[in-house]
């Protein structure tokens, strides 16, 4: 068995890195949901060996490819999908863009619970969608740590709203790193059907369990199913991001092929390399990830007691899936000053909090899906910056 060295420091200063060329000069950078670590052979092997036919003209979606779809939903969750059933974006933010384009009208209402991954409000905005935005209670779990509870009250008035066309969900969570249970999302699943809105569930990390399981919304009943686009992704779990190819799974036809046109309508194809490196990390990827999961858990548990135990100002999550730490920083009393603070005083750049809605002020969020010397570098750096500020009351 290969053992991967998920330690080893690859520098991704020269190669365009989006994560690494978008920061100041001297910031670490632990923002995007972007890995620093190397992808899986299979999925390397794959794109070389396709480059070495040669000729790279307009290229079909693989049969293979809808295949290791199929057979991957039956073995992790007894979901039995069909290879029709699959389809093909380059990129889950693309396919949001044109899920709100494609399903209701212009002037409808999306429901969204925040804080969530900020490219939901850019998709509804940008396609003359209006933002229901319903924010998660935020509970405390002693003095470092906090989680969030859903308000079905408040979603189920959002959703009864005739205008509600939508609902996009984020399972496992972005930012906060939690999986819904069977119940929420039964309870979920069942407010949409009554209330005729459509369900499209973005579970992009749900390949990235550190704890327990996940649950794919479709699997609840062939109802609920029926009312589902479901959107996954290689991207996160094998870090391909740069690949730009993730799998919309939709067993309601008419779904299938409203969301088919959609994507037809911008000329949405993924490219010969994001099919090859989604087949190459499917069919071959699973002890990498067996691997990586166990790295990222150990990291989430050292990000979290060093925290705990240098910066009790700060509270976090304790994400059971996804290597990205949801960090309550209103206790450093910093306000609008606080990512400038991280920035030029910890030489340190998280994702700010408002990316993920008015819910996310004085929060950030941290990427933990690196080599511990990177995180051990980010988090003494952050220490040092909050040990200089003044004592508050």
């Amino acid at each position: 068995m290969t053992a991967y060295d998920f330690d080893e420091i690859i520098d991704r200063t020269s190669h365009h890195s989006a994560k690494w060329s978008a920061v100041a000069d001297g910031c670490l950078p632990m923002w995007v949901a972007d890995m620093d670590f190397r992808s899986p052979p299979s999925a390397i092997d794959a794109m070389i060996e396709r480059a070495r036919h040669g000729v790279f003209g307009y290229t079909i979606n693989p049969p293979k490819l809808k295949e290791a779809v199929v057979e991957r939903m039956e073995r992790l969750y007894n979901w039995r999908i069909s290879p029709d059933d699959v389809l093909f974006s380059p990129g889950l933010v693309l396919a949001l863009c044109a899920t709100c384009s494609g399903f209701g009208a212009p002037g409808n209402t999306v429901l969204i619970q925040t804080p969530v991954y900020g490219s939901f409000f850019k998709a509804v905005r940008a396609n003359r969608k209006l933002v229901g935005n319903i924010d998660m209670h935020y509970i405390t779990d002693g003095a470092r740590a906090f989680h969030y509870e859903n308000d079905y009250d408040e979603f189920e008035m959002v959703a009864r709203d005739p205008k509600t066309t939508i609902h996009l969900q984020c399972n496992p969570q972005n930012p906060a790193g939690f999986m819904y249970s069977r119940e929420e999302l039964e309870r979920i699943g069942e407010i949409c059907l009554k209330r005729e809105v459509l369900i499209v569930a973005d579970e992009i990390h749900s390949d990235l369990i550190l704890e327990g399981k996940h649950i794919p919304i479709a699997t609840l009943s062939d109802e609920i199913a029926q009312n589902t686009l479901t959107m996954i992704a290689p991207s996160k779990t094998y870090n391909l991001a740069g690949m730009a190819c993730s799998v919309l799974i939709a067993q309601n036809k008419e779904i299938r092929e409203t969301m088919a046109a959609a994507l037809q309508s911008i000329s949405a194809h993924v490219n010969i390399m994001g099919y090859e490196a989604a087949y190459g990390a499917y069919s071959g990827g699973d002890e990498w990830l067996r691997q990586l999961l166990v790295y990222l858990k150990d990291n989430r548990d050292f990000a979290i007691s060093y925290i705990q135990e240098h910066m009790p100002q700060i509270k976090t999550t304790l994400p059971t899936s996804t290597y990205l730490l949801w960090m309550d920083m209103r206790g450093l009393s910093l306000g609008a000053d606080l990512m400038d603070f991280l920035t030029n005083q910890a030489g340190l750049a998280p994702s700010p909090g408002l990316f993920f809605g008015s819910a996310g002020e004085g929060f950030v969020r941290l990427n933990f899906g690196c080599p511990r010397a990177t995180l051990v570098t980010g988090l003494k750096r952050l220490r040092a910056a909050v040990e200089q500020l003044p004592l508050t009351a």
